[in-house]
């Protein structure tokens, strides 16, 4: 099926958004699709009144634009459901998770990851904290057995995903080896593409990743500096402490710079990559899948209230 009808967006208007990428909303066409993926997402994963609860709601309340409208808009038609509620279903796991010590973290997530494999459909130990979150990604996996056998590769990075998620402290991110095979398979491209395009999409998903993962720090300084943690995760206190005590605006400023350049890199990049006529028109779609996820995330994240 093909994708949905997108539009651009013009950003002109909102001061916040520094990024140089173009951004295209799909939501439209999308919506009706999006806010049922949510409910059932949202629904099956957390309890009404929960603090989950409240911050799966509130993540798209953004009047700027919804989050999967603004990241997917090269999504096709009978995938994008499935890629919405994948993500939700991460964000949820990560909120569930973020109170957790460390080691109990890394229990939960192990109990979780049975559900992606049948030979523990029978087990019904729902942990201390990821019950629903575990029948929900079981379900999730035999839809997509029975509805798409290309999924496969996609269960097992997600497999990957979840096993390295809290297993490591984590200070810099590069984008998730899912999330690239999420964007592959949802915009129907090959998951392997030849070896020469396979190593400078390396290159390019690496910025790409940098761009989104600091951008996501930039953004949620202010309201995760308050929260009480035994995990290092935001890049701005990374910042003040290498540079020995930097007030957090400045290291803000510092993190912006930073963000700006790697944007400017991965431009350069794709102007090469899209310039060369060697390069299949595969490798330009999942190169400009990326930029705009990209875009569509910076928008989204300097638009949100907070």
């Amino acid at each position: 099926m093909a994708p949905f009808a997108s539009h651009t967006i013009d950003t002109t208007g909102v001061s916040t958004y520094f990024c140089c990428f173009p951004v295209k909303n799909s939501q439209l066409e999308s919506l009706p699709i999006i806010h049922e993926a949510l409910r059932v997402t949202i629904q099956s994963c957390t309890v009404p009144g929960t603090r989950e609860r409240k911050k799966a709601e509130y993540r798209h309340t953004n009047p700027a634009g919804h989050l999967y409208g603004l990241c997917l808009p090269m999504a096709e038609k009978n995938r994008l459901r499935y890629a919405v509620q994948l993500i939700e279903f991460l964000c949820i796991v990560d909120d569930v998770m973020e109170d957790l010590p460390f080691g109990e973290a890394c229990i939960e997530h192990a109990i979780l990851r049975q559900a992606l494999y049948e030979k523990y459909d029978e087990d019904q130990y729902a942990g201390l904290a990821v019950g629903s979150l575990k029948t929900f990604l079981r379900n999730m996996r035999v839809e997509l057995e029975q509805n798409d056998p290309s999924s496969g590769q996609l269960l097992k990075a997600l497999d990957v995903s979840l096993h390295t998620r809290d297993s490591v402290d984590i200070e810099f991110q590069s984008l998730e080896g899912f999330v690239c095979q999420l964007i592959r398979w949802v915009s129907a491209i090959p998951f392997k593409l030849a070896e020469e395009e396979e190593k400078i999409l390396r290159q390019y998903e690496h910025s790409i990743g940098v761009i989104v993962g600091l951008t996501n720090d930039y953004f949620s300084w202010e309201m995760e500096c308050q929260q009480a943690t035994d995990r290092i995760r935001n890049a701005v206190a990374v910042l003040m402490k290498e540079y020995d005590s930097l007030p957090d605006k400045q290291a803000k400023s510092i993190l912006k710079d930073i963000i700006i350049d790697e944007e400017d890199k991965a431009s350069r990049l794709k102007a090469d990559i899209d310039a060369n006529v060697r390069f299949s028109n595969d490798l330009k779609k999942y190169v400009l899948a990326l930029q705009l996820l990209a875009a569509g995330y910076s928008y989204w994240c300097a638009t949100s209230p907070r």
